[in-house]
Order: structure tokens, then C-alpha cells, then sequence
């Protein structure tokens, strides 16, 4: 699995300061799926119990706020499969699905609501088959795309 790979283990280290972020703002338990897994979800916000389930990704290629608005329009290029199935888990579970975006080089957090706790969308998301990275350790895969417009997203230093 991508996350024995020492990429896929500084990405998990990363996603542990965010989860220990989240933690701190929210007040929340940040609870992980097993990471040695393919789980539908990264996690689940708690508090006292389920508020919200939970994506979330770091990217290491974006310097700024700026440049990510600039050469990727402010969205946030993530598998439509990995987000359909978060979506579909939160309406099952009648809590909201968020986003949550760490760039890795400026330490911004960004989080934003994809889909309201009846599994209606909250945000923009657009849809386009094209060819990416497969995986955090290379590799190629045609799919189709979601990109989430993080525009309004709550943006956070880390």
C-alpha cells in the first residue's frame, strides 16, 4: 500500500498535524479510518457523536494561496469516487461531508462543506474524465475527476 512508501508515510504525518489541528480549533474528536486500508473515508468529526465525515488530502506542488488560485482556479482536483462515496456515507449518516485540504508548503488548512447532512451538494463541484497521478507515489490512471471550488472554503494557518 501507498502508505508503507515514505511518501505515503510523510503524507500520513501530515494529515496527523491536521487531524491534531482540526482537534484544537472544533473541539472535536478527529477519528481515522485505518490508514494500512482502503476506507471509503479518511474520518469522522465527533462530539458526543457523529457531526461530520471527513476527506481530507495534503498537496505538496502549491506554494500559496495565490498560486493555487491562479494555475488550479482555487479547485481541488480529488477522485469523484472517493467523494460520491463520502457523500453518499454522510447522508446515510445525516452529517454534513467536508473537505479538508492541507497545503503542505504555505501550512494552510482549507475546509469546505461538500455536502449538506441530507446529501445535497454544498458546494460547486465539476466533473471531467482526465488523466493524473495515480497515487501520492506516481503512476497514471484515467478517471473521472471531481474539482471542488475551494473559493468560499475557510482557510486556516496551521
Amino acid at each position: 500500500m501507498d502508505i508503507k512508501t515514505i511518501k505515503g508515510k510523510v503524507s500520513l504525518a501530515d494529515e496527523q498535524r491536521v487531524a491534531e489541528f482540526v482537534e484544537r480549533k472544533f473541539n472535536m474528536q478527529y477519528v481515522q479510518t485505518p490508514k494500512d486500508m482502503p476506507a471509503a473515508i479518511d474520518a469522522i468529526l465527533v462530539d458526543k457523536e457523529i457531526k461530520a465525515v471527513v476527506e481530507t488530502k495534503c498537496r505538496y506542488d502549491i506554494d500559496s494561496i495565490d498560486f493555487f488560485d491562479s494555475r488550479y482556479q482555487s479547485e481541488w482536483l480529488i477522485t469523484w469516487e472517493k467523494v460520491n462515496k463520502a457523500m453518499q456515507i454522510a447522508a446515510g449518516l445525516c452529517v454534513p461531508c467536508i473537505g479538508v485540504l492541507f497545503l503542505v508548503k504555505p501550512k494552510i488548512v482549507l475546509i469546505q462543506r461538500i455536502s449538506h447532512q441530507n446529501g445535497q451538494l454544498a458546494t460547486q463541484i465539476r466533473l471531467q474524465t482526465t488523466k493524473t497521478q495515480a497515487t501520492i507515489n506516481g503512476g497514471f490512471a484515467v478517471r473521472t475527476n471531481a474539482y471542488i471550488n475551494m473559493k468560499s472554503s475557510n482557510s486556516y494557518n496551521l
